[in-house]
């Protein structure tokens, strides 16, 4: 009976390698969702250029993001770059590209996460710049949203694996944490 106890008694070692697989298995998820892009249909090039304007005119940015909101306005400039190139192609080859192939941008998890930002943060004058600011929210807000929703879902398979290797990490800290011997002695009578 003792024999078969032990066999099903998870060892220190057999925890520190399924740690290890698992930090292994989170590292390459992290970096696949680094590198994962996300489609954002802007439905026209026109509304890329109406964000453009909007991150260089209307958002406040601080040290903080000041970074990010560098990079999410060169990413748009280059995706919509990118659109028109392909535009041209297209137009040169004597093929029609659809309004999803024509307006859809290729962004990474941190210039889609700034976009969202800084589309909240907007702050601007007047009632024209307050019109085009909902304009363009109705246009592409919901395909922003699916996207972030999208990335979110991905993010907590990260927070499981987190999960994961922190109750592996308590398992491995009781093994190797002495247990208290109990001397006991039997008294004769």
């Amino acid at each position: 009976m003792g024999k078969t106890q032990k066999s099903k008694q998870i060892t220190l070692e057999d925890l520190t390698a399924l740690r290890t697989e698992l930090e292994n298995a989170t590292s390459a998820k992290q970096i696949e969702l680094a590198q994962q892009t996300y489609a954002v249909n802007f439905e026209e090039t026109g509304n890329i250029t109406k964000v453009l304007n909007h991150l260089n005119k209307d958002v406040s940015w601080s040290s903080k993001n000041a970074a990010l909101l560098v990079n999410l306005h060169d990413s748009l400039k280059n995706e919509k770059t990118r659109l028109t190139i392909e535009s041209n192609l297209a137009k040169n080859e004597k093929r029609t590209l659809t309004a999803e192939e024509a307006a859809t941008v290729q962004l990474k998890q941190i210039d889609l996460n700034t976009l969202y930002q800084s589309l909240l943060a907007i702050q601007s004058t007047g009632v024209e710049s307050a019109r085009n600011y909902t304009r363009l929210l109705t246009n592409i807000g919901g395909q922003i949203t699916e996207a972030m929703q999208t990335m979110a879902a991905a993010n907590k398979q990260i927070q499981a694996l987190h999960v994961e290797l922190a109750e592996i990490d308590v398992k491995i800290q009781e093994q190797e944490t002495p247990q208290p011997v109990v001397n006991e002695t039997v008294e004769q009578i």
